[in-house]
């Protein structure tokens, strides 16, 4: 809101420097519509549940200060969260450059979060030299094994290269590297193919049969998978001659009804011979 207030050449109706006319009725007038311009265009920029606590105030200067003295206190939690995300932050399956552009987004949010207070004495050179070292080596310290070879060089650069210089160099390895291979250092598809097959191993180690990577299913492991088998008789997948159900259920029957053909003639030789000596 800042730059945009800068452009428009209205700044300083919210920082105070562009005073309201005291005598001249036409330059008053001609205030006070470009001060309720101001203020539409903070109330718009701010939610509706608190554009609805604001608007009671006099001028657009009145919000500026109200929303600044109720949002630029350091919130501690929002603070917490950053630095833990900026610990956490490696570059995994990420190229160079996305690795980078998120640490440097958090880096900003803390810097606007919790900023370094202006000074002008002698050592602020030197605490921003220390600064701008902590970053490149958390930059460093975040990249791949693959990029172990630069990194040993850049930490054994001295004076160490500020962020900006050491991102250049790990970036140029990076596209040496591609230009080399012809393949991507780090391929996301197949990074996350390995991950989520590690997974599912680390599952089915448990003694539980999660997933087959030949038939795609949930409910065994590959080790037992049956997709591949392939009956003789009936042409049916998952099972062989030797198990198949069809082919007993065949086999049953015919020996019911072969048994039945068998006892028919003996009852009917028995009831027309009674007096055959069968012995």
């Amino acid at each position: 809101m800042s730059m945009a207030l800068t452009i428009k050449n209205k700044k300083g109706f919210v920082d105070g420097t562009l005073k309201r006319p005291t005598y001249n009725p036409d330059e008053q007038q001609q205030w006070d519509r470009c001060d309720i311009l101001v203020k539409t265009w903070l109330l718009g920029a701010i939610s509706k549940d608190i554009s609805g606590s604001v608007i009671p105030c006099k001028d657009a200067r009145g919000i500026w200060l109200e929303l600044k003295e109720r949002f630029s206190q350091t919130n501690t939690v929002l603070l917490f969260y950053l630095e833990n995300a900026i610990h956490d932050c490696e570059q995994s399956t990420n190229s160079v450059t996305s690795f980078f552009t998120k640490l440097k987004s958090l880096w900003d949010e803390k810097d606007a979060l919790c900023a370094f207070p202006p000074c002008n004495c002698e050592a602020v050179t030197a605490i921003k030299v220390f600064m701008e070292t902590q970053k490149t080596m958390k930059f460093l310290m975040g990249l791949n094994e693959s990029y172990a070879q630069t990194r040993s060089n850049i930490i054994g650069m001295d004076p160490l290269p500020n962020l900006n210089k050491a991102y250049a160099m790990v970036l140029r390895h990076e596209k040496q590297a591609e230009a080399f291979t012809g393949k991507s250092m780090t391929p996301p598809e197949a990074s996350a193919f390995v991950v989520k097959k590690m997974t599912r191993d680390f599952n089915s180690t448990e003694g539980e049969a999660k997933f087959c990577e030949k038939c795609n299913m949930n409910n065994h492991n590959t080790k037992n998978c049956r997709a591949h088998l392939k009956c003789t008789y009936c042409n049916g997948k998952g099972h062989t001659y030797d198990y198949c159900q069809r082919r007993k259920n065949a086999t049953a029957s015919g020996q019911t009804r072969s048994k039945a053909n068998h006892v028919a003639p003996q009852n009917n030789s028995k009831e027309a011979l009674p007096d055959f000596p069968f012995s």
